[in-house]
């Protein structure tokens, strides 16, 4: 199942001291009457709702069409599901995608409705804009990393003699076409890139997504993540890849990097130990620190090693949302961002700020703010 934190919810309440320690309520409503042997089940990534087994809190029937549990749990951000106790019966919700993980915070009280119980199907939202072409990354010379899938995108063939700016996107298979992605969502870069351009809002654009590894061992965090593999990768990409890239294409030397959740703390890194590669960066949803259910990572440590350089001249946008994951990173941007303004920098000319309080971390979320974002980082206006 799935091991992201959090995907689509019903519930935008943003936890308070007081809701702190109390009893998460949930209600699920069905069409149907369940039979009277059936349990309706709430099964999540925490181990208290048994850790996506299938089963972890088991709901109780207070009128034929309406289910009901009350529940502790040790991590203030959750993600669930509701089954009849297998993933062959997994609860299809009215609102939000409709096999998408819940999430939601520690203290809500909340109501779903599920439609119907059955096995879950993929459902692909969105579809490819302009021209999409699937390359392999260039070798590391040194070894350290595998040659991945990379999607290179423009929104028209390339025109010779033409330049254009650069955009890399961290997690790539989730960028541009949501046949490729984990969960039948993506950014829809593409749509967003071609309608800026149309517009005459951007410059012409090269938009390159990377796919992360998906090998064991959390290989993804650690190379997007603070520490020796994530040192190794910022060197491969900034003197292997991105010398690479320039060679193949005619850029106009204006180059950007977005990315999300670990993708958004590499951006992040790449802008303080990298500031003369970069015009811009877009970070959604950094995992800038965070210590929640087992999972422990700290990008400010070296941050602030570095007395929490930042560059000049430079444009940065932050997002975050409000919901489930997004608010366990929260108290880590709000350090970095009180970092940023001790320093002088100034929001809306330095940086960008985005709160989506009622917002998910994920592909869906990220989509409806993308092209705001990299607008503003592009030309400073029209945010």
């Amino acid at each position: 199942m799935a091991a992201m934190v959090a995907m689509l919810a019903s519930c935008g309440v943003k936890p308070t001291a007081s809701t702190a320690m109390r009893a998460t309520r949930v209600m699920l409503t069905t069409a149907e009457a369940l039979d009277a042997s059936d349990t309706v089940w709430i099964t999540g990534y925490n181990p208290e709702l048994g850790a996506w087994s299938g089963r972890g809190v088991a709901m109780q029937r207070s009128e034929s069409h309406e289910w009901r549990a009350e529940f502790q749990t040790k991590d203030s951000a959750m993600a669930f599901k509701f089954t009849l106790g297998s993933w062959a019966k997994e609860a299809r919700l009215a609102a939000g995608r409709p096999f998408g993980d819940v999430a939601g915070y520690r203290g809500m009280d909340t109501a779903f409705h599920a439609l119907a119980f059955s096995a879950a199907q993929r459902l692909n939202d969105g579809q490819v804009t302009g021209l999409l072409m699937e390359r392999l990354t260039p070798p590391d010379p040194k070894g350290r990393f595998p040659q991945r899938p990379m999607w290179v995108w423009t929104s028209a063939p390339l025109v010779p003699g033409q330049k254009y700016d650069l955009l890399l996107l961290s997690d790539g298979q989730n960028c541009f076409d949501p046949v490729k992605t984990s969960f039948g969502v993506d950014w829809a870069v593409d749509e967003a890139l071609a309608q800026l351009e149309a517009a005459g809002e951007i410059p012409p654009t090269l938009a390159i997504g990377l796919q992360c590894s998906f090998d064991a061992d959390n290989q993804r965090r650690k190379e997007y993540g603070p520490g020796a593999v994530g040192d190794a990768y910022a060197e491969y990409l900034t003197q292997t890849l991105l010398p690479w890239v320039e060679s193949e294409f005619n850029l106009s030397g204006r180059r950007y990097f977005a990315g999300s959740s670990m993708g958004g703390i590499f951006g992040f890194r790449l802008m303080h130990g990298y500031p003369d590669l970069w015009d811009g960066i877009l970070s959604f949803s950094p995992a800038l620190f965070i210590e929640s259910g087992g999972l422990v990572v700290d990008g400010l440590s070296p941050w602030k090693a570095k007395n929490y350089f930042w560059p000049q001249g430079k444009r940065a946008y932050f997002y975050n949302g409000g919901v489930g994951l997004d608010a366990a990173l929260q108290p880590g941007i709000d350090r970095m961002l009180e970092q940023l303004r001790a320093q002088g920098f100034k929001l809306g000319t330095d940086y960008q700020w985005k709160l989506d309080s009622k917002a998910n971390h994920d592909e869906y979320a990220w989509r409806q703010h993308f092209p705001d974002a990299y607008r503003w980082v592009v030309n400073g206006s029209s945010y």
